[in-house]
């Protein structure tokens, strides 16, 4: 079965160690958190005013996703599944630090570098083969939640 192409794409993109965009699937996704913590510095002055250095905004993503297929072959729109998105985690990249894309309509975007805070998964069920040409699939609750840095 194609991949189904979506109106307006997916709304979360991940720059593997390739370079390559490399789209999270919209296959059974919760919503998105895109929540900003400001970094400040306040004190009250002597006479009674509040004094606030400002130092910087940092965005915190997060999401999750419920019987999530394994594999990007097997969600709806052709996007990174729960086993794809284990890996690239698990890799040296997503060990480290990478550029996450957030698409919020066909022609607005933001891009920034980011690290994964946390990251579950959860093997929901498993379809039974029934022949030696099927193939076993899984299907998982997935969560992460990613820091720009």
């Amino acid at each position: 079965m194609p991949a189904l192409n979506l109106p307006v794409g997916s709304a979360l993109f991940i720059q593997d160690a390739n370079n390559a965009w490399q789209k999270l699937t919209e296959h059974n996704r919760s919503p998105i958190s895109a929540d900003v913590q400001r970094f400040e510095q306040t004190a009250r002055m002597a006479n009674g005013s509040l004094r606030k250095l400002f130092i910087a905004d940092k965005k915190n993503i997060s999401t999750s996703w419920s019987m999530l297929p394994s594999y990007a072959s097997m969600t709806v729109d052709g996007g990174w599944g729960a086993e794809d998105i284990k890996a690239f985690y698990l890799s040296a990249k997503g060990q480290g630090t990478f550029n996450v894309r957030i698409a919020y309509n066909a022609t607005r975007t933001e891009e920034f570098l980011a690290s994964f805070t946390s990251c579950s998964f959860n093997i929901i069920k498993r379809n039974v083969k029934e022949n030696a040409a099927d193939t076993a699939q899984a299907f998982w609750d997935v969560s992460i939640a990613l820091e720009e840095v």
